[in-house]
């Protein structure tokens, strides 16, 4: 695997694990960890042999937000990127994986770390664990697709409360609130993230991709359309190979070996 600046890469059987990589700075976001990111991401999207990507951080926190004193000597010279991200290439590759994706956060999960994690379709939470949207307590706003998605995720009163104070959340109030899946021991959050990866890898991962990409366009279609969205898929994948060994698994009592097609 192609070594990175920012990011360590792993693979455990089927489940891809990019682990954010500055443990020195709590994994505080530069323009190089975006840029890394998206080439990480889109390497193990393509890759057939993994069917989960876990999102995880070194040290003492997932993220702990943007780099100030990067983004202040960048200020200083006037060479601003725009931001923390210079396009939306990252969010929009992340909504369209064709796979799942699990976000395993603990110490902090701060601005861009809280808003990052929001891009996986699932959230894994260390008890300890703080989220927080600080963007209003430093003159910028939230990002990365978060304010559409973060109203549909928690609805619009905690979305509101959330990005306008600025605070830090703890675990169990982001888990009341629909913000995370679940909260697991301090120092377990990947180990339970990669065997839930692992529960999803035993799918097939046509369902997945297709069960993936119907969920995200409910958000936006009516009935009808989604009645429409499911027949087509079902049509595709009453067609597939995969469909055909669940059948035969079945009858001859055995797990099925799916190959994704």
């Amino acid at each position: 695997m192609q070594a990175y600046e920012t990011l360590r890469i792993e693979q455990r059987g089927a489940i891809g694990i990019v682990t954010l990589h500055r443990p020195e700075r709590l994994n505080a976001w530069t323009p190089a960890t975006g840029k890394e990111l998206v080439h990480a991401i889109r390497a193990l999207d393509a890759d057939s042999s993994v069917r989960v990507v876990v999102l995880a951080g070194a040290g003492r926190a997932f993220c702990s937000g943007a780099d100030l004193d990067f983004f202040r000597t960048q200020r200083e010279k006037g060479e601003m990127e725009g931001g923390v991200t210079r396009s939306e290439e990252f969010p929009l590759l992340m909504r369209n994986l064709s796979k799942p994706s699990i976000a395993a956060l603990h110490g902090y999960a701060l601005g861009v770390g809280a808003t990052m994690a929001l891009l996986c379709d699932l959230r894994i939470a260390s008890q300890e664990t703080k989220i927080g949207f600080l963007f209003a307590r430093l003159g910028v706003m939230a990002e990365l697709g978060s304010t559409y998605i973060l109203p549909r995720l928690v609805g619009m009163a905690r979305a509101s409360e959330l990005l306008f104070t600025g605070k830090m959340y703890s675990a169990a109030q982001c888990e009341a609130w629909g913000l995370i899946n679940r909260i697991v021991p301090e120092g377990q959050a990947l180990e339970h993230a990669v065997q839930l990866g692992e529960e999803i890898a035993e799918c097939a991962p046509l369902s997945l991709q297709f069960t993936r990409h119907a969920l995200y366009q409910g958000l936006e279609n009516s009935f009808p359309g989604q009645l429409r969205v499911e027949s087509l898929a079902l049509q595709y994948l009453y067609s597939t190979s995969d469909h055909a060994e669940a059948l035969e698994a079945i009858r001859q009592q055995r797990p099925p070996q799916f190959r994704g097609r």
